[in-house]
């Protein structure tokens, strides 16, 4: 849609919206929303400009989830909204709109709790808005695209997975795997390296490999960025699974390399080339070589059967 036809569009929905008392609170709803989301896609665009995939991601999902609503904006124009929905709507599109300036004047006691609290009330608002418009029924009807954007809004995705992993798994069960893996790839290639628990010595120093070299958050993108094209390419279920799965074993058995490097960096080349594969462009070269790969892997497996016969849609 063009500007000339965005902006015409723009002000009779503004004009509408001033003219009843349940407009007015969609429009409030959404003004509060509005400002956040310039906030947050500010965010999430630095995060991809320092090498962040979770961040471009975040931005996909949103823009994917948005999209596949917007597609079905015909349909939900015709849909029923029984009155006892529109109430629950607006009650909870007010009460989030005037708790928002309340968790900005607050002071939390982390920051990462301060940013899920004003996530949540965007959910909670966007949630009123769509009940008071389209219904509960909404909420059924539209599970994938309702995911993507509550995915998408999330502050730290991957923050939320590491409190899940470490509350159901062994301590350092990822970290020690990882390490015995660098350990015996750096005995391969004829390195004397030594395996203590999640350390990995040679000769001239040891090195901990810690939660940020186990993988797991590299896994948990490339499941999500699976999934996010998996609904794009529109496939079945069990192969968007396949791709996820595919994903996750490909970022973990890649960080094994990426661990040698680090290791021998450290040990024998300095700080300096340490934090360069560690933190900076190295490490972006190793997720632009494994997404290489992953491409190339998810258009073998999609190209199987060029016509998926039972495909996930994202929400009819």
């Amino acid at each position: 849609m063009k500007w000339q036809t965005i902006r015409p569009v723009a002000g009779r929905l503004l004009q509408t919206g001033l003219k009843t008392t349940p407009n007015r609170i969609v429009l409030l709803g959404l003004s509060v929303v509005l400002a956040y989301l310039v906030f947050w896609f500010g965010v999430l665009l630095l995060r991809s400009l320092h090498g962040s995939a979770s961040g471009m991601l975040q931005l996909v999902a949103i823009g994917l989830g948005s999209y596949q609503l917007w597609k079905q904006r015909h349909v939900l124009e015709t849909q029923p909204t029984p009155e006892e929905d529109q109430l629950l709507g607006q009650i909870l599109t007010v009460s989030g709109a005037l708790f928002f300036p309340v968790c900005l004047i607050m002071t939390w006691s982390d920051a990462m709790v301060s940013a899920m609290i004003m996530a949540l009330v965007c959910v909670i608002i966007l949630a009123g808005v769509a009940c008071s418009l389209w219904g509960v029924g909404f909420f059924s009807t539209y599970p994938v695209s309702i995911f993507l954007i509550c995915l998408g809004l999330l502050p730290k995705p991957a923050e939320i997975t590491r409190a899940l992993w470490q509350s159901f798994t062994a301590p350092e069960i990822l970290e020690r795997s990882m390490a015995w893996a660098g350990t015996a790839a750096l005995q391969a290639i004829g390195q004397p390296a030594v395996l203590n628990g999640i350390y990995i010595s040679l000769p001239n120093g040891t090195v901990q490999i810690g939660w940020g070299c186990n993988g797991f958050d590299m896994a948990i993108t490339m499941m999500v960025a699976s999934f996010v094209l998996g609904l794009f390419l529109k496939q079945s279920r069990l192969k968007i699974i396949g791709l996820m799965l595919v994903g996750a074993v490909l970022a973990l058995v890649f960080n094994i390399p990426r661990i040698m490097l680090v290791t021998v960096a450290a040990v024998y080349w300095g700080k300096y080339w340490f934090d360069f594969w560690h933190d900076s462009w190295g490490s972006q070269i190793f997720v632009s070589v494994l997404f290489t790969i992953y491409y190339y892997v998810v258009m073998a497996i999609v190209k199987q059967r060029k016509r998926d016969p039972h495909p996930i849609s994202v929400d009819q």
